[in-house]
Order: C-alpha cells, then structure tokens, then sequence
C-alpha cells in the first residue's frame, strides 16, 4: 500500500459514479466510473470537496452580484442585471446605517420591523462589523440627517455594498456549516452534499435574503434528531420556526415519524422543547417593541397575492381574488396537504424525516400566496436527502432557474406586454410549480417503491440515520406483513431488486437509474 493511503475501503463511502446514473454518464472525460479496487484520496475527502464546492459558490455568487454592487442595487438595473438582493436595500430603510436596535421606538423615523428576531439581530450584528470595519462613522450624526437624505448618499451606498459583502460571509458560514452537516449525516451517502454545495438555486439566490440562516438551524434540528438526541432537535427546530415559518415542516416531520415508529416520548420532548425555545426567543420582540411583534409571526395571509404564486398568477390574469376567502382557503389547503402527508407517512414503509418535510414543504410553497426567489433554498438540503439523484434534483432546478430569470425580466419590463398578461412569467411560474411536483411525485414514488429510494438501498444496520425507529436494523425500508399483502411478488423484483421484509437479509443497493 502507498505510503499516506488509507486503509479503509473504498466502499465504506458510496462513489456517485457507482451510484449515479447521470454522474456516471459525466464522468467520462475524467477517466470514467471510480474502480472497485480503487482507494479513498488521503487528502481530498467528501468533506473537504464539499466545503471547496460551496466556497467556489460563494465567490461565483458574488462575482454575479459585481454590477450590482457597482451601483445598479439603487437603479432599475438590479433586475435586468440579475443581481438583485433585500440585504444592501435595507441597510438604510430599516436604520440599519444608523445602528439603531431591532424593535426599537425610533418615534416614526423607521417602520417597525417585521423581520424575526433572529433575522433581525443577525442583520444588526452585521451593520456593526461593517461599522467597525470603516472605523465607526458617527451614528448619531446621522440621526440628524431626513432618512431620504441619507438614502441618496453615495458614501451611505458604498457602506451598504460593505454591509452586503459582510452578509454574504456570515450567509457563507451557514451555508458550510449546512453542507458540512449534511455530508456528516448522510452515513456513507457523504457526496450527496455535494448536489447541496453545487446547487444552481444556491448560487443563484443564497444571498438575496438571510434565508440560510434558517437553513442552517433546520438541517441541525434534523442532524441531531438523527442522531436520537430529541430535546436538542427540538430546541434547534424552534429556533428555526422562530426565524422563518418553514421549518415547522422538519419539526413536524420528525414528530409524524417519530409516533409512526413508535418513539412517541422522542416526539413530545421535541414539540415541548420546539414550542419552548420558539417563545423564549421571542421575548426580546416582545420587550422592546410590543406593538411591532404580531408583524413578525403574522404570516399575512390576509394581504393580495405576491409574486409567484399561483394565487398572483390568477389575480395577474385579472380575476380578482377577495382576501379573506383567498385566506381561508390556503389555510384549508395547507391543512388538506399536511393530513396526506401524514396519512401517506402511515401508510407506507417508515419514511425518513427529510422526506416527509420536504413534501410537506413543497405543498405548503404550492398553495402559499406568495413564493419569492430566495425561498427556493428552503427546499433545497431537503431535496438533495430525501431524493439525492441528480437527474430529479436538475430537473426541479431548471424549473426554478426559469423563474429566476422571468421574475426578474418581469420586474425589469423586459417581458411586459402593453395592456396584456406577461405570458412569459406567466409559463415561468407554472413550469417552476410542475418542477416542485414533479420532485414531490418521485419521492411519493420512493414511499411507495422503497427500493427505488437510493438511500435505503445503501445505508447499512451501523450507519443508519435513527430517523424513525429504536434501534431497528433498518428502519427504512422495513415492511411489515399489512404492506408485504398489498405487494405482488412481481413488485418485489425491480431490476434483481428486492424489498427487505423485516425477516430478510439486508436490501442491495438501489438502482442508480432510478
């Protein structure tokens, strides 16, 4: 053996070339599949690669946002140009360029806030390490100044494009922190984080808002649930709830199969300790801006339907929508989605937390009134754990880079047609929701047709995620009699396939086809 080499075997972690159809077709300018004799690199681990991958992201993400930060953020140009983001926009409006603290009375100079307090502390912190950085311009000169005076600095531009280049590092960090947790969690399946750190929709709207901050809290909640430590996952869950809505989609994933395996005390601590962390972090809202705090958690539904959502698609066609019956009925259809889901999760092969959420996400996005670009990085560590094929994960991505592009067209008047529907953002939105269904549909299929899902093909009894049983050898696939009845004896054979019954041998790897 080589000096430096390592002796572990190359199959402790699966290669994407053995188990991907679509990378194995990819790697033949590379010197094609990875041998099965083959040893692990004894530097380049997935790790490492996955973390090189989201930084090449960071600086390709910021050298999209270079004409923007030129100038075009405070001109019609921040459309046409791609490079849109909340982050520098706000470093005045919200009083940010004054250092002023989230919540507080600012007696009509600001509007109150409606960022969540974990949003808006990290924003202030920012706008503090910006002003350390330019050696702490007075604040309370500024204070003297009308705001739309200072919104027409030109030095105050030049400090929110710091303020925004400060951001982007702190949302860097999230980001590697969420891929470095998704590669330790994955059990063998350590590259599937590379589909999170190589993700178009990451690198096309990871900085637009502080959405991977939520990100990140998420992923944790479901790393340490996986990992049987219920009262930590619960406390990082509210966190998240607490920072954006989605993540009650993870929290109530890992409820749902938590009782479905029977781990019913796991699933109370971690909704106790949700529901407990979620109100202690809103304490501070409420201490220093008790008017302002229902803004923060109000999901407001009962404003017009927003941009790229069924619901604006409708009213753009000039149908119009009365907001209170547009309310009702989201609210019914979420809660038709979530009651399938549920059932859907009872009446198949124990599913894994990140499926569940993700369907449940993907149906909540769908009938929401409003879905905006950055949010489509809410879908995405979901995405690439409960359905880590590249072919499906593409697929749903090109469906949202199409909106990526036609929302921002839109907005530029580069697609307006004069006294007419914008048809263009019109296909865009329907395209970007049959892409989202279309994920949805492969991982219902995968509920169905366990060995279709790739990773309950591969994962073996020791590095298993404990994601919805105590201790069984492999709690996601096993089937019991009620389902091995509903299923022919042609159904068990896909590809020399087979379910393993919770009386057989373990399941062979999943075919990298499908």
């Amino acid at each position: 053996m080589p000096p430096g080499r390592s002796a572990r075997p190359v199959a402790d972690v699966i290669a994407p070339t053995r188990d991907d159809a679509l990378v194995a077709a990819s790697s033949h300018g590379i010197g094609g599949r990875l041998g099965a004799h083959a040893l692990p690199h004894p530097f380049w681990t997935p790790l490492r690669v996955v973390l090189v991958l989201v930084t090449l992201s960071a600086v390709l993400g910021l050298a999209r946002t270079a004409p923007c930060s030129t100038g075009a953020w405070w001109g019609a140009d921040q459309f046409s140009d791609l490079c849109y983001s909340d982050l520098p926009l706000g470093y005045v409006d919200s009083g940010l360029a004054e250092r002023a603290v989230p919540y507080a009375d600012t007696g009509g100079r600001y509007p109150a806030t409606t960022s969540t307090p974990p949003v808006a502390a990290t924003a202030w912190l920012a706008a503090v390490v910006t002003h350390a950085l330019l050696g702490w311009p007075d604040a309370s000169a500024r204070g003297n100044a009308p705001v739309s005076e200072l919104a027409a600095s030109t030095v105050l531009e030049q400090e929110a494009t710091t303020y925004f280049f400060v951001a982007s590092l702190l949302l860097f960090g999230c980001a590697a922190a969420t891929a470095a947790l998704l590669a330790r969690g994955s059990g063998r399946r350590r590259w599937d984080a590379a589909a999170f750190a190589a993700a178009p929709a990451l690198l096309l709207a990871g900085t637009i808002g502080w959405d991977l901050l939520a990100v990140l809290l998420a992923v944790s909640a479901w790393y340490v649930w996986t990992r049987g430590r219920p009262a930590t996952a619960g406390v990082l869950a509210g966190a998240g709830i607490a920072t954006a809505f989605w993540p009650l989609a993870v929290l109530g994933a890992a409820v749902a199969v938590g009782l479905r395996a029977g781990r019913r005390q796991d699933a109370g601590i971690a909704a106790l300790a949700a529901t407990t962390t979620w109100t202690v972090v809103q304490l501070p809202a409420l201490r220093l801006g008790l008017r302002g705090w229902w803004e923060t958690v109000n999901p407001r539904l009962g404003d017009p339907a927003g941009y790229g959502s069924l619901w604006g698609l409708v009213a753009d066609t000039g149908v119009s929508v009365d907001a209170g019956l547009m309310a009702t009925v989201v609210v019914l259809l979420t809660a038709a989605v979530s009651v399938a889901v549920v059932v859907l999760t009872w009446r198949t092969a124990r599913p894994r937390v990140a499926q569940v959420a993700l369907l449940l996400l993907v149906g909540w996005v769908v009938v929401w009134p409003v879905y905006s670009p950055q949010q489509v990085v809410w879908l995405l560590p979901l995405a690439v754990l409960a359905r880590p094929r590249w072919r499906d994960l593409l697929i749903w991505q090109a469906g949202e880079a199409c909106y990526f592009l036609a929302i921002w067209m839109h907005l530029s008047g580069a697609t307006l047609d004069a006294g007419s529907v914008d048809r263009v953002y019109a296909l865009a939105i329907v395209t970007r929701v049959a892409a989202q269904c279309w994920l949805a549909g492969m991982v219902v299929r995968d509920l169905r047709e366990p060995w279709s899902d790739p990773v309950a093909g591969s994962q073996s009894g020791q590095d298993n995620p404990v994601e919805g049983g105590g201790g069984e050898t492999h709690v996601d696939v096993d089937l019991g009699p009620d389902r091995r009845r509903r299923l022919g004896a042609g159904d068990e054979q896909q590809a020399d396939l087979h379910v393993r019954w919770l009386d057989e041998p373990a399941l062979p790897a999943a075919d990298p086809k499908r």
